[in-house]
């Protein structure tokens, strides 16, 4: 009796044990992929094989991987983004903690993105006592593709429509020039709005054309990550009147001297290439009035105008 005791004892306790060693988290490995890529465990597996050895916690600590599938028309695309610095530390310089990989196979990237993560852990760890063998078998298919850079510069062309700024509701073209140093932008911008047409008061011509040009400097913030911006924005320009029958002769014009603020959301469509949608409202800072010669009124902006814009847009660096 007392030896099935002890027998039961120990292997009670070694229960207990091996309870104990798969509660512990074993993977400080960060992996964040689409469904259908391999999963953390088996990343892991793969720095340990190209490691000859295992792969601690310490090794591999706070290394943030995060997959996206970018395909388009139906072929997969995969991008991989390695966030290095909790394993580089401080020792990592300036734009050498963040990886991006690509490929058209998930399978293929996650081996590409151990063959980093395995050879940058096999420089932290000390030098083991036997020779270290380290295969570094990056996929043929597998593309490097350049960390994104803290200063870019963009051409964008919108299509424009508001209201509050002219008669009804108008249409024009925005080219701007936009410099981004880390997540802050600075624009300028140049927007030519198309005459519309209002019906004055009594006494004035039957119906006036009015047309707003002008230049904005916009400063504001840019996610790195995601695909959205804000900004701040001051405006100069200058309204037109004119008799819409007689084209090109001018009533009168008014400064246009405003503020206002925005937003928009840039979808990827390539490398180099974003379809761009934003929202802008602003206020004058005095309402424009545009008025003939004895003083009468023809037109007065509102006070406040909103636009929307769709467009493309073309980034370099």
């Amino acid at each position: 009796m007392m030896v099935r005791a002890a027998v039961v004892c120990a292997w009670v306790l070694g229960l207990g044990t091996a309870a104990s060693v798969r509660a512990q988290p074993r993977d400080a490995l960060i992996w964040r992929a689409p469904g259908g890529c391999p999963g953390a465990e088996d990343v892991r597996a793969r720095i340990e094989r190209r490691l000859g050895g295992g792969a601690s916690d310490a090794m591999v600590r706070r290394v943030a991987v995060d997959v996206v599938d970018r395909g388009e028309g139906g072929a997969p695309r995969f991008v991989a983004r390695i966030d290095l610095r909790g394993l580089r530390g401080a020792d990592a310089a300036a734009g050498e903690d963040v990886r991006v990989l690509s490929s058209a196979r998930c399978d293929e990237l996650a081996d590409a993105v151990a063959v980093v993560i395995a050879r940058l852990a096999a420089e932290q760890r000390p030098p083991p006592a036997g020779p270290l063998e380290l295969r570094l078998d990056l996929p043929g298919e597998v593309q490097a593709l350049p960390a994104p850079s803290d200063l870019g510069v963009d051409l964008r062309v919108l299509g424009l429509s508001g209201i509050g700024a002219q008669p009804g509701v108008s249409i024009g073209g925005e080219l701007a020039g936009t410099v981004r140093m880390g997540s802050a932008i600075v624009e300028l911008a140049g927007v030519r709005w198309l005459s519309s047409s209002r019906v004055p008061h009594a006494g004035a011509p039957d119906q006036i054309d009015v047309d707003l040009r002008l230049a904005a400097l916009r400063l504001g913030w840019g996610s790195p990550q995601l695909p959205l911006r804000a900004w701040i924005s001051g405006e100069l320009g200058s309204l037109h009147g004119g008799d819409a029958g007689s084209p090109g002769a001018r009533m009168g014009a008014a400064r246009w001297l405003a503020a206002g603020g925005g937003f928009a959301v840039a979808w990827p469509m390539g490398p180099r290439a974003r379809l761009i949608g934003t929202i802008e409202a602003v206020m004058p800072v005095q309402q424009a009035r545009i008025v003939l010669g004895d003083g009468s009124e023809l037109y007065r902006s509102a006070w406040a105008a909103v636009r929307s814009g769709l467009g493309l847009e073309f980034g370099w660096l």
